[in-house]
């Protein structure tokens, strides 16, 4: 397999970071913003239990930010 186009790492500042870790941060920050988009529109009355569909949400976001973003 080729790997010259997957990140390995990202340095910032002399420090090496895994690409998976900016996913999960950008997909939690998405999946944020979705729970407020569903909160303001008073579309959370239908979730049973909000915190386990936060991180349901996280999980999926953090999916699509790795599949079509950041690819790890």
């Amino acid at each position: 397999m080729n790997y010259s186009g997957i990140p390995m790492e990202i340095s910032i500042g002399g420090i090496y970071f895994p690409p998976i870790m900016f996913a999960i941060l950008l997909g939690v920050v998405l999946a944020g913003i979705v729970a407020k988009l569903l909160n303001r529109f008073n579309l959370t009355r239908f979730i049973w239990h909000p915190p386990l569909f936060f991180v349901a949400l996280s999980v999926i976001t953090t999916w699509f930010v790795d599949l079509f973003i950041i690819p790890v």
